[in-house]
């Protein structure tokens, strides 16, 4: 993995900087932003909350972007590797946007509306994904036009108890409890406007809450004072995503990563199994490379689990002394109560149930590759009827 440049000339500060600050946060530098990585109760705890009844997550550095106009369609076509022509209004999907080398440039959420297309964006990448939304619009003539909403903080509210807070606040009324997982509504409630998609980075059932600048304050005293939340920082947000098996950008892809390397291709869109074509309007951007990607492709990313220790990159994996590998993300897993992570492995050594070494500092430690997630995932399933 080469290190990713954020290309950003000085931090950037969060709506709600100050806010975190009276609660006392340890702000770090983070994908151009200055984020909370902890707060007094620490990782650990903030950790176990989330898995328990309910974090919260401050996620404003992340883009928001919606798109608007006659081709919206066809643009995030292209863009994307997407489907979406049989998805319904609000429905969500997560995607990826990758280069013609099929290298991937970012992953995104991307939730079809009835009037445009909105869509979420890592923050260290999405100057980078605009440009590449701008280049698709010059050299397709695409007639679209998208607004950066660069003052709509994002509050991500994780864990079991995620729809009892929401039915606290906002009521029974919207039935949020009920709303499908990767499904996006917008409501009003006493004037106020909010768009709430139902997901998440924790693998637990949760929602993400845009609102106007000028209430996220509001929203987040109403949020804590349910007393079923506490705030979460960076280092939580990790373990958290790490135990349910999900991907970073700049850790398990960058634009040199394929879908195949990654183990996204169950993100890209496939072509009709009876017909062979391709259900869409437009063709993505790195299609007609990844054939060729999958042929040349010489590692996967995989889980592992550590016997003692915590492996984190830079770390090497090897077979008898042989590198044959080396570590994207590593954590200590407070559910587990062990080390885990994700390595690449080459091809020949990449099998669930393979042990091998981590070369951690000098010290060889074994790991045991482990099929993912971890801890099962947890999100929204409605009741069989």
């Amino acid at each position: 993995m080469r290190k990713i440049s954020y290309g950003f000339t000085q931090l950037m500060k969060l709506h709600l900087h100050d806010y975190h600050v009276n609660l006392k946060a340890k702000m770090v530098p983070f994908a151009g932003y200055e984020m909370p990585v902890q707060y007094p109760q620490g990782v650990l705890k903030e950790h176990l909350y989330c898995r328990e009844s309910c974090g919260l997550f401050d996620v404003s550095h992340m883009g928001q972007v919606k798109v608007f106009g006659e081709d919206r369609m066809k643009f995030v076509e292209t863009l994307t590797t997407g489907e979406f022509q049989t998805k319904k209004s609000g429905q969500s999907v997560l995607c990826l946007i990758l280069n013609e080398k099929a290298g991937i440039i970012d992953d995104t959420i991307v939730a079809k509306r009835d009037d445009h297309i909105h869509i979420v964006v890592n923050a260290g990448n999405k100057f980078i994904d605009m440009k590449q939304m701008d280049k698709i619009i010059k050299d397709y003539n695409y007639k679209v036009q998208y607004e950066y909403l660069k003052d709509k903080p994002l509050i991500a509210v994780q864990g079991p108890n995620a729809h009892k807070v929401l039915n606290e606040i906002f009521g029974t009324e919207y039935n949020l409890d009920k709303i499908p997982f990767m499904f996006m509504v917008n409501i009003q409630k006493n004037g106020i406007d909010y768009q709430i998609n139902r997901c998440g980075y924790t693998g637990e059932d949760g929602y993400e809450i845009s609102v106007e600048n000028s209430k996220a304050q509001e929203l987040c005293d109403k949020l804590l004072a349910t007393k079923m939340t506490q705030f979460c920082g960076l280092g939580a947000r990790d373990s958290l995503r790490l135990e349910a098996g999900l991907c970073l950008h700049g850790h398990e892809m960058d634009d040199t990563i394929s879908p195949y390397e990654a183990k996204l291709m169950w993100t890209v869109r496939k072509p009709n199994k009876e017909t062979g074509k391709y259900n869409e309007s437009a063709a993505f951007i790195g299609r007609d490379a990844l054939p060729q990607r999958q042929k040349d492709a010489k590692f996967k990313r995989m889980g592992f689990i550590t016997q003692s220790g915590i492996a984190r990159p830079p770390c090497d994996i090897e077979f008898q002394g042989q590198k044959i590998g080396s570590v994207t993300s590593g954590t200590y897993s407070p559910n587990l109560k062990k080390g885990l992570g994700f390595a690449f492995i080459n091809n020949e050594y990449a099998k669930d149930g393979t042990q091998l070494q981590a070369d951690i500092r000098g010290s060889k430690v074994n790991i045991t590759l482990s099929p993912t997630p971890f801890v099962p995932q947890r999100y929204y399933k409605p009741e069989k009827k």
